[in-house]
């Protein structure tokens, strides 16, 4: 079995886990493997979890828009009725 195999294995029983309303030893019991490799996972996954983006787009892109974009790449898309000390603030950081 390859290493992502057996990821995506641990993945689903661990979301299998969290449905299941059991506690972690309970589980483990149950599905015939070790409470440590049950936790050993379930730590594993919420640290790739933890690793996902902290920003999301909301809704579609705003037309017409004021783009800033600053030089370590960030981007900031606004409606272009936005407030002049808004957008003097924001390019002064």
């Amino acid at each position: 079995m390859s290493l992502r195999e057996k990821r995506d294995q641990m993945a689903a029983l661990v979301a299998d886990w969290q449905s299941s309303g059991m506690n972690q030893r309970e589980y483990a019991g149950l599905r015939n493997i070790s409470h440590r490799t049950l936790s050993y996972w379930i730590r594993k996954q919420q640290k790739r979890t933890d690793l996902q983006p902290a920003f999301i787009q909301i809704g579609g892109v705003l037309t017409p828009s004021i783009r800033i974009r600053y030089p370590h790449g960030v981007e900031m898309i606004l409606p272009a009725q936005a407030p002049v000390g808004l957008l003097r603030a924001l390019l002064q950081i």
